[in-house]
């Protein structure tokens, strides 16, 4: 990925989930969420009973980006499913989200781990535009 990509990913803290539904619709919400760069991956804490983890795993996109001043964004598409490397997520998410630690110990809560397939990067205002 370009590296203006990866440091909106390191500038940004909250993105838009859209996940797809066993029932052919698809769920949407603002997450808080963290990455790491090699291979790519976008983590989410929430609770296992939301709807976000309803069918997992499954196709999901992700957007950051959401500024009017700096007008850039980046779209992703790819899948989302549990994830199991807790204590290594731990040791990102929490460092770029510390309010999120609170809920560690909670039982319900979770990690879902984004793959991107495909990305859009977009700086409208230097007209740049870049694409996986």
């Amino acid at each position: 990925m370009d590296q203006r990509a990866l440091d909106l990913l390191t500038k940004e803290r909250v993105c838009a989930l859209s996940v797809s539904l066993s029932d052919g619709g698809c769920h949407g919400a603002a997450m808080h969420f963290s990455h790491q760069v090699e291979p790519l991956t976008i983590y989410i804490q929430t609770e296992n009973t939301s709807i976000k983890c309803r069918k997992l795993p499954t196709k999901a996109s992700v957007v950051v980006g959401f500024s009017e001043e700096t007008m850039q964004t980046l779209q992703m598409d790819g899948e989302i499913q549990l994830a199991s490397n807790l204590e290594d997520i731990y040791k990102i998410h929490y460092v770029k989200n510390p309010t999120a630690e609170q809920y560690k110990n909670d039982p319900t809560t979770v990690f879902l781990a984004f793959t991107p397939a495909w990305w859009r990067y977009s700086d409208y205002k230097n007209n740049l535009f870049l694409t996986s």
